[in-house]
């Protein structure tokens, strides 16, 4: 019995998973800022990929469920700083531009 609860309750995280980054990928593909690709890659990929990993209870595998939970801590502790990161690099590549047209120049 708790094995059948497991099966499905791994089913519908890989589903809820899938469909966040689904929704994650057109995201980043239809949207032409660099800032709301951003946000829509950290909205739903962080989630998403929190959910295919945490589906990996259905295995009952010690081993997997170990690194699963490795690999979420990680996604989860490192996605925030990758966002910071290219949020930041955005930022300074449209500083510089705008430094440049005005015909500023400098370094």
């Amino acid at each position: 019995m708790i094995s059948l609860v497991l099966d499905v309750l791994g089913g519908a995280l890989l589903l809820i998973g899938l469909v966040l980054l689904t929704i994650s990928l057109v995201g980043v593909l239809r949207l032409s800022d660099t800032y709301a690709q951003l946000h829509a890659q950290g909205l739903a990929t962080g989630p998403g990929v929190v959910a295919v990993l945490a589906s990996s209870i259905a295995t009952e595998d010690p081993t997997i469920i170990t690194f699963a939970v490795l690999a979420i801590a990680f996604v989860v502790l490192t996605s925030p700083v990758a966002g910071h990161a290219i949020a930041r690099a955005a930022h300074r590549r449209r500083a510089r531009e705008s430094r440049e047209a005005d015909g500023g120049g400098g370094a």
